[in-house]
């Protein structure tokens, strides 16, 4: 506790009336230069006394935020805007929910703006009231919004995509991808056509006789709602029917993006754009597999 809050303290006790302080309570709560105002055996507050703490009331100033004693003041000060404008249009009409997700500012620019280290536990529930007035149709809160979206980063990556060797369609407006799962490549001509899919030259129903490996393949198709719209060739070595499978719907789902890089947010949440790092664990020397030990004979 410093000398401005001993200070304050002490003065709120003078105020009440027919208190009187003992001189051990004062002479702990007064700077050194005031103690020599006022008499030791004394239990009353002299004028001298009060002369002297003034000044020192006056060096306070009042915190210009209810959060100024908090950890981090701009974090609970923009909980507190956020909450403020919910409540203020919780009676306006709200829009239905879009597939495609509104990107907000990373956790490292947004934390650089605020000018404090966000955790991510800090960083998720200001999204979450970002997500809530984002479904708010008033023009006050669309143009407040506008200061968290990240509109500059969906352009650099469509240009870096369109830029890149395997981020263009050819002359027969084909998209050629590559995608990898555990020991298996696979790579994918994407064209607009009918639905055909085919896996080496053979047809997806003969290639992968279990329905799961089936559904695999085409589970980017099923979560973008494109099911039927385009052709598929797919040419994949190494690995089995998971690995393989797998394979070929990562680089499905980098064919679409392709065609269409509106559909990412719907691909980032089914956790298809980034490739399953996964492979089967190696195993240890005295055990029968990785984790496995042999079965213990007692003789």
């Amino acid at each position: 506790m410093n000398a401005h809050t001993r200070i304050h303290q002490l003065v709120l006790l003078i105020s009440k009336p027919n208190i009187i302080l003992s001189s051990r309570i004062i002479r702990s709560s007064l700077p050194p230069l005031s103690l020599k105002l006022f008499h030791r055996q004394s239990s009353t507050i002299t004028p001298a006394f009060l002369d002297t703490v003034q000044p020192f009331l006056q060096e306070r100033s009042k915190p210009h935020t209810s959060s100024y004693f908090t950890g981090k003041p701009a974090y609970y000060d923009l909980l507190i805007q956020l909450d403020d404008l919910i409540s203020k249009y919780s009676a306006f009409p709200k829009r239905q929910k879009s597939p495609l997700a509104t990107l907000w500012k990373l956790n490292a620019v947004l934390s650089q703006d605020l000018g404090i280290s966000l955790k991510t536990s800090q960083y998720s529930k200001i999204v979450q009231k970002l997500n809530k007035l984002d479904l708010i149709e008033a023009d006050e809160v669309k143009e407040y919004l506008k200061l968290f979206k990240r509109h500059y980063q969906l352009v650099d990556k469509r240009e870096e995509l369109a830029s890149s060797k395997h981020g263009q369609l050819d002359e027969y407006n084909r998209s050629l991808t590559v995608g990898r799962r555990k020991e298996a490549t696979a790579r994918v001509f994407l064209i607009k056509g009918a639905g055909d899919v085919r896996v080496n030259g053979r047809p997806l129903a003969d290639y992968f006789i279990e329905a799961k490996d089936r559904e695999t393949c085409i589970f980017p198709f099923v979560v973008t709602e494109t099911v039927g719209q385009y052709n598929v060739w797919a040419l994949v070595k190494g690995g089995g029917p998971t690995g393989q499978s797998g394979a070929i719907a990562h680089a499905i789902t980098k064919g679409l993006l392709i065609h269409n890089y509106d559909l990412k947010p719907i691909l980032r949440k089914a956790k298809l754009v980034t490739r399953d790092t996964r492979v089967v664990e190696r195993k240890k020397p005295g055990l029968a597999k990785a984790r496995k030990s042999y079965t213990w004979v007692k003789r």
